[in-house]
């Protein structure tokens, strides 16, 4: 089995975004989202207006927005990164998780694939939350870079602004 990372996070973390699990190219470098083709980081550097140049400022300009980063799947079998490919998951406990930050409010899918397994595997859905599935950043997804930007700003930045 293959196991994920433990979650990027803080007490005062505000929004929770959610994958499926390490791509095989993050798991070799213990990285989230390390795929050098992978739209996350370049899409939450142009968003949030930091250095993305190493893996702690990657994590320094989440904590600094108040975003935690984790997946759904906290082990898994998949042959090969694409999300077609899994074939045994077993879930993070996100249900605790959730319940742990209270300042939580809301809760992004990276792709539907995410989106899928947390109802099927977690289906805990706080009134107090909102849910939203996001255009995945993977290479694998063929939007544009322009348009998977644009879809996230309007999930991170704006409802934050109102």
């Amino acid at each position: 089995m293959l196991k994920g990372f433990p979650p990027i996070h803080s007490q005062q973390s505000r929004i929770l975004i959610l994958g499926t699990g390490p791509s095989v190219v993050s798991s070799l470098k213990q990285q989230y989202y390390g795929h050098e083709r992978n739209a996350f980081w370049p899409i939450m550097s142009e968003i949030l207006q930091g250095p993305i140049e190493t893996y702690e400022q990657k994590w320094n300009l989440l904590l600094a927005n108040d975003i935690a980063l984790w997946d759904v799947l906290a082990e898994f079998e998949r042959k090969g990164s694409a999300d077609s490919a899994y074939t045994t998951v077993i879930p993070n406990d996100l249900k605790l998780f959730i319940d742990e930050h209270a300042m939580l409010n809301r809760i992004l899918f990276n792709g539907q694939k995410a989106s899928d397994f947390y109802r099927r595997l977690i289906g805990y859905y706080p009134p107090a939350i909102e849910f939203q599935t996001l255009a995945s950043t993977s290479p694998a997804y063929t939007l544009g870079f322009g348009q998977k930007l644009e879809v996230w700003r309007n999930s991170i930045v704006h409802p934050i602004q109102c």
